[in-house]
């Protein structure tokens, strides 16, 4: 029975080191997808830039840590079963990390730029504007994020087709909502670089906006979530049905 024993043993150990592997490719890589996120969103002015970085972050990254960039798509993996509770959390964790490593090395660099994503120069002047604009664009964005989540729903099936798919609804996202801040539809994004635009330029006003670039993505994520499980989803199966 000795060499059975063994078997078994090398199986659970196998299973265990692909587990550590996966645990550190997305922190490493989830970390630095994030991050070359933000900065393509700072460093470029026009969403197909941003949309072009984003492209280039999946591809790089995204193959390597499962390219979820936002804990709202993550979120979004989770309900779908995707990924785990375990690593959703080591996902967020990622994308938490990025998001303050950008807002204190990177913004600073960028921060005389007009276009820097979460700054208004009159904050609290348009927060309705803000809030149904965020809304708008995360229901465009994470509906079809949730579609190409789902094996059943997907539209496109090689690594490269989804990030080009993925790309092209960001861009259209934000070239016909993002028109107030610059939004990201990334509440971790939003929380790092206004927090330390606060804390190196004094400009807590910026803050008073903070809560629209975190709900505004939140609203909208759970409207398409909801939108995909009770509309979509079944409005497809009857059809197939039939």
């Amino acid at each position: 029975m000795e060499p059975i024993v063994n078997e078994f043993s090398q199986v659970n150990d196998d299973s265990v080191e692909k587990e550590k592997a996966q645990i550190t490719n997305i922190m490493v890589f989830e970390t630095a997808g994030t991050l070359l996120l933000i900065y393509g969103a700072l460093a470029t002015e026009t969403n197909f830039g941003v949309a072009l970085v984003y492209f280039i972050g999946l591809i790089v990254c995204g193959r390597l840590s499962g390219g979820y960039f936002n804990p709202i798509c993550t979120l979004i993996g989770y309900i779908d079963g995707s990924i785990s509770k375990k690593k959703a959390i080591y996902y967020v964790g990622a994308q938490t990390i990025a998001s303050l490593i950008a807002g204190m090395l990177l913004m600073p660099m960028f921060a005389y730029k007009q276009t820097l994503p979460y700054f208004e120069r009159l904050p609290s002047h348009q927060v309705f504007g803000t809030l149904m604009s965020e809304i708008a664009g995360s229901i465009i964005f994470f509906t079809f994020i949730q579609i190409q989540t789902a094996e059943n729903t997907k539209i496109t099936t090689t690594p490269i087709q989804s990030a080009i798919f993925v790309s092209v609804i960001y861009f259209v996202a934000r070239q016909y909502t993002a028109t107030m801040g610059n939004s990201l539809f990334n509440p971790s994004a939003a929380f790092g670089l206004q927090l330390f635009y606060g804390i190196y330029y004094g400009k807590w006003d910026q803050m008073i906006n903070l809560l629209m670039y975190v709900l505004g993505p939140w609203i909208g994520a759970l409207l398409a979530i909801t939108f995909f499980w009770k509309i979509y989803t079944p409005t497809l199966v009857s059809k197939q049905t039939n």
